[in-house]
């Protein structure tokens, strides 16, 4: 076979034509389009679960905050404590029962277990970072930890309760009011039913601005009004972000009634049902979500959006009936 033979076989390439060029480049735009819209389309599902996950931690999380205070709602040491044996320096208290400011009043109302209000924060200056169209849940209760005033002294700010057994009666104060709130015990008191003092607990729930914004959008998030553990003065706290709508109902006369229509008769409320509406904290972009809850007097959202959402309810019975 002759050199010129060889050189013309089937396996000699001399390069590519132009039509063969754009065919291959047309052929890679495409695989590399494929492989971008697989990546988008994982990344929007991972975002997408991402979002969902947060969004059931929120909800779990705040959820299981209010429903563990409700539970203890009332509770004032041992004992159900009749609500006229505590010391008259009390606050009497005004529906529903406010406002918290820069004293510890608000914190030492304990004979109103739970209060609220309806979708207003009318009174409660401690909650100025609060959104509109949501409500305030308010409840109270003896801590569990006993303090040991012989070791620990007590802050004179904070508000402390003391209760005995023997008989069942109590005190709530101030730490610089100890000493003039002292229990007189029946004469052989075992050690065990002796007067302990408690730190005094009252939380409030209400949804406000996180200040944060994702694409733009404000985030909304559950905050706690809690007791500074010094001065005894509520102080704001942001609990769980993504909380957007707080419905709450309190059962009185065996009817489910807003705060509004509770009037006085707070100590009577014998369980509460929470609604709580988490939202993911950044809108997803076509996802048009049309879906409106019902919670309580209010339905949300008002408008059809982009947000995933997430519903959480539950109802408590109120456990410490108060006697008096």
């Amino acid at each position: 076979m002759s050199t010129e033979s060889l050189g013309r076989g089937p396996n000699r390439q001399l390069g590519l034509s132009l039509v063969e060029l754009m065919i291959a480049v047309v052929i890679g735009l495409i695989l590399i389009g494929g492989l971008i819209q697989v990546y988008l389309s994982s990344k929007q599902s991972y975002n997408a679960q991402e979002q969902l996950a947060r969004m059931q931690e929120s909800g779990r999380c705040a959820m299981d905050l209010i429903t563990r205070d409700l539970r203890r709602a009332g509770y004032t040491g041992g004992d159900v404590v009749a609500l006229n044996s505590f010391d008259g320096s009390i606050p009497v208290p005004v529906p529903p029962a406010h406002a918290c400011g820069t004293t510890n009043e608000w914190g030492r109302m304990i004979g109103w277990r739970v209060s609220g209000l309806n979708n207003t924060n009318a009174g409660y200056g401690c909650a100025s970072d609060y959104l509109g169209g949501s409500d305030i849940l308010t409840v109270r209760y003896a801590g569990f930890d006993i303090i040991n005033t012989a070791t620990t002294p007590l802050q004179s700010g904070a508000v402390y309760v003391r209760t005995t057994l023997r008989p069942p009666v109590g005190r709530v104060f101030a730490g610089a009011e100890a000493a003039a709130n002292q229990l007189v015990q029946e004469t052989g008191t075992p050690d065990h039913l002796e007067a302990v003092v408690r730190p005094m607990v009252s939380n409030a729930y209400y949804v406000g601005d996180s200040g944060r914004t994702c694409n733009g959008q404000p985030v909304p998030a559950l905050y706690q009004v809690r007791l500074d553990p010094v001065t005894g003065v509520p102080v704001a706290e942001e609990v769980a972000p993504g909380v957007e709508q707080l419905q709450v109902r309190y059962l009185l006369n065996n009817t489910y009634v807003d705060a509004d229509a509770v009037g006085n008769n707070w100590p009577d409320v014998s369980a509460v049902r929470v609604w709580l509406l988490v939202r993911g904290e950044c809108p997803e972009p076509g996802l048009g979500s049309t879906v409106i809850y019902d919670m309580g007097d209010t339905s949300w959202p008002t408008a059809p959006d982009n947000f995933r959402r997430q519903l959480y309810v539950s109802t408590v019975m109120l456990r410490n009936t108060l006697v008096r």
